[in-house]
């Protein structure tokens, strides 16, 4: 991976956050059906592998909110679980509910430039359970997902709706795949509308996918847009090649009693067949999903990060994970800025790929974990919420990556100056 952007000390300095190299266990399974939470894996133990930082490394970017704009949640669903609320346009918009309104604001621009409306729900509509922007084939798109069951597509630029249809179930997910929009259900059925077709065939023509047995949670289709990774609330995952109704045999499957909500599902940016996954139970995994089962015995790495994963996000600067987090799971642990291995509780935690060793962590008060959260469309900012607080946060997180070539002779100084544990320090 290249990772030639320029930065300087006096940006490294400034960072207050706490990064810790240390050995994490891993886990690997071998397994030839469908992909899902497992609850047997041969654990592996070794040597801390030693670390190297990209110049786009949230080890030197790392930072606490410089934007914070205040947002209303809908009420919360009898299901507890948290929805999709946040979303991120192809020009660095964030979309974010006020109530039973639609608001947006470009993360980029001025602080005090004005938050425009977008629209309201009618009350027959419910409330906001989803947003999802279409940062490819229609960048000035986004999508409304409801409690009662309606779609909504809105143009940003024009302020109009410009397709609406009612669904019978409610919207709980939705994902981008060029004009696709495929969309999850309460029921744990997914459907892919097509989105050039009128309101009046829409419905009839979409396809649809039901193998979960319980309320989609996630949905992401990988970056070249042939394979969607669905989650649900009971743990489960899926990957399905092309959309198609029966999904693909890799992974596991196994039943779980236990109700443990897939949070997060991201694609590497890098390498198309590898996804991670988030779940309630606070373990990140690492999957490498193929046509072929034996492939993926590559991994799934596993880590266990003892607080509640609400969120994971691959860096398409450098070879890092982002994961957001809520509760610790057994409990709240105090903030100690001496600790040098912090707690994940209420923070961003960023790991390093494929080891998931941990580069760096910044740290909410006890009182405010993350919810849903998102990248802007550099990859270097997570744009995420604090529901506690009523408010949507932007941190950066890394660097964008810049090809200077005159510049490498003055980054090598740089580095050889820096040693591990000199920039550990600065950091510190």
């Amino acid at each position: 991976m290249s990772s030639n952007s320029s930065f300087t000390a006096g940006s490294r300095s400034a960072s207050p956050f706490l990064p810790t190299d240390f050995d994490n266990s891993l886990s690997v399974s071998h397994n030839p059906l469908g992909l899902v939470r497992s609850a047997s894996f041969s654990s592996i133990r070794g040597p801390p592998v030693p670390l190297t930082y990209s110049e786009s490394s949230a080890k030197f970017w790392l930072r606490s909110p410089r934007t914070t704009i205040a947002y209303t949640p809908p009420p919360s669903s009898d299901d507890g679980i948290s929805a999709k609320q946040l979303s991120c346009s192809a020009s660095s918009v964030v979309f974010f509910p006020r109530g039973n309104r639609v608001h947006y604001k470009n993360v980029t621009s001025n602080y005090h430039e004005d938050i425009t409306q977008l629209c309201k729900l009618s009350t027959d509509h419910g409330n906001v359970r989803c947003l999802e922007s279409n940062n490819k084939s229609l960048s000035d798109t986004l999508a409304i997902g409801t409690t009662n069951g309606f779609v909504q597509l809105w143009d940003v630029q024009s302020k109009k709706m410009t397709l609406s249809w009612k669904t019978t179930k409610e919207i709980t997910a939705m994902a981008w795949n060029g004009p696709v929009l495929t969309v999850g259900f309460m029921k744990g059925n997914i459907r892919h509308y097509d989105t050039r077709i009128s309101a009046l065939k829409i419905k009839e023509q979409a396809r649809r996918s039901i193998h979960h047995e319980a309320q989609i949670t996630s949905l992401s289709w990988s970056v070249n847009g042939n394979v969607l990774a669905s989650g649900d609330a009971i743990g489960t995952v899926l990957c399905w090649k092309d959309g198609n109704s029966i999904p693909m045999k890799v992974g596991e499957v196994i039943k779980r009693r236990k109700k443990i909500v897939q949070a997060g599902i991201s694609w590497c940016p890098w390498d198309h067949k590898i996804l991670a996954t988030g779940d309630a139970s606070g373990t990140l995994r690492l999957w490498n999903v193929a046509d072929s089962p034996g492939s993926n015995a590559l991994k799934p790495g596993k880590l266990d990060t003892a607080s509640v994963i609400t969120g994971v996000h691959f860096s398409p600067q450098c070879k890092e994970i982002l994961t957001t987090h809520a509760a610790r799971i057994g409990g709240p642990v105090p903030i100690d800025p001496h600790n040098p291995k912090p707690s994940t509780e209420n923070a961003l935690v960023v790991h390093q790929f494929p080891f998931l060793q941990r580069v760096a962590t910044f740290r909410f008060p006890m009182e405010k974990a993350i919810g849903d959260s998102v990248l802007d469309s550099t990859g270097t900012k997570i744009i995420y919420a604090t529901p506690s607080n009523g408010m949507v946060n932007v941190s950066d997180v890394w660097s964008k990556r810049k090809e200077v070539k005159k510049e490498l002779k003055r980054t090598t100084s740089l580095i050889s100056i820096t040693s591990a544990s000199s920039s550990y320090s600065l950091i510190r």
